[in-house]
């Protein structure tokens, strides 16, 4: 399997309250690669596949309860 392939499916697998987040986080990351933006370099990379790993595996929460788990 690709990457490519992998990613289409780890988006298809994404529960549906979360694929807008998803498609926020895509277009950021593909902005940041345009020719003007910074670099990213393999850590970046793998943080990137740790997160959409958690996403697909479940394991994440909505941004209220993590502010309000924090007190933010």
């Amino acid at each position: 399997m690709t990457t490519r392939e992998a990613l289409h499916q780890l988006v298809d697998q994404l529960p549906e309250d979360q694929v807008d987040l998803a498609r926020h986080w895509l277009e950021d990351l593909r902005d940041a690669a345009d020719a003007d933006g910074p670099p990213l370099d393999a850590v970046t990379l793998e943080s990137l596949d740790r997160g959409l790993a958690d996403v697909a595996e479940g394991r994440v929460k909505p941004l209220d309860q993590y502010e309000r788990e924090r007190g933010l």
